[in-house]
C-alpha cells in the first residue's frame, strides 16, 4: 500500500518508516508543509495518509481533506493532542482514526487495519445514503407528476378518484406505471 507519512513531531520517525516498509508498504515521508501538501498528494496519490503531529493542527487537516476531496482515502492521525474539540474537528474533516499518544511501530498495523475498516464502512454507508436519496428524489418526482396529472384531469371536470382511475386505465393500455402515464399525459399537454 502507498502511504504518505506527514510529520510534525519529535517521535522516532525512522522506526515508524521501517515498520511500515517491513509490512511491504511503500512509504513517502515528508514534513508537513501546507504550501506543497496538495501538490505532493496529487503527484504521489497515496492509498492512505498517515499524519504524525504533536498537536492536531486544524489547518493541516483542512489541507489534507481538501486535497483528498476528489479521491476519498483513509486518513490516520497520531497526535499528542487530547483536546476533544480538535478530535471532533478531525473526525468531521474525514479522519478515519484519531490516536492519542499511540505512535509506536508495533501498533501501526493494527491501527491502520482499524482505520481501513472504518473508512470502508463509512464509504458503504455514504453510498447507501446516496442511493436512498436518489430513490426518494425519484419517488417525489413521480409523486409530483402524478399530482400534476390528476390536477389537470380535475380541471377538466373529473373528481380525484376519477382522475386516478383514468390514469390507471391509461397505464394499463400503454403497459406502463401510473406515474409514467401521468408523465406522458403532462408531456403531451405541454407539447
Amino acid at each position: 500500500m502507498r502511504i504518505l507519512l506527514l510529520h510534525d513531531t519529535q517521535h522516532d520517525l525512522p522506526a515508524v518508516e521501517t515498520a511500515l516498509a517491513a509490512n511491504g508498504d511503500e512509504v513517502r515521508s515528508m514534513a508537513v508543509n501546507a504550501l506543497t501538501l496538495h501538490v505532493e498528494i496529487e503527484r504521489w496519490n497515496p492509498a492512505l495518509i498517515l499524519i504524525a503531529a504533536d498537536d492536531a493542527a486544524r489547518d493541516v487537516l483542512e489541507h489534507v481533506c481538501v486535497a483528498s476531496q476528489h479521491r476519498e482515502r483513509p486518513i490516520v492521525m497520531f497526535t499528542e493532542d487530547e483536546d476533544p474539540v480538535a478530535m471532533r474537528a478531525a473526525m468531521r474533516a474525514g479522519v478515519s482514526a484519531y490516536v492519542v499518544a499511540g505512535l509506536s511501530p508495533h501498533r501501526l498495523r493494527s491501527v491502520i487495519g482499524v482505520a481501513l475498516e472504518r473508512f470502508s464502512h463509512d464509504q458503504a454507508r455514504l453510498a447507501d445514503l446516496s442511493e436512498a436519496k436518489l430513490t426518494v428524489e425519484g419517488q417525489s418526482h413521480k409523486d409530483r407528476m402524478l399530482a400534476q396529472a390528476k390536477a389537470l384531469l380535475r380541471r377538466r371536470g373529473m373528481t380525484e378518484p376519477e382522475a386516478y382511475a383514468a390514469l390507471r386505465t391509461r397505464a394499463m393500455q400503454e403497459r406502463c406505471t401510473v406515474a409514467e402515464a401521468a408523465e406522458r399525459l403532462l408531456h403531451r399537454e405541454r407539447a
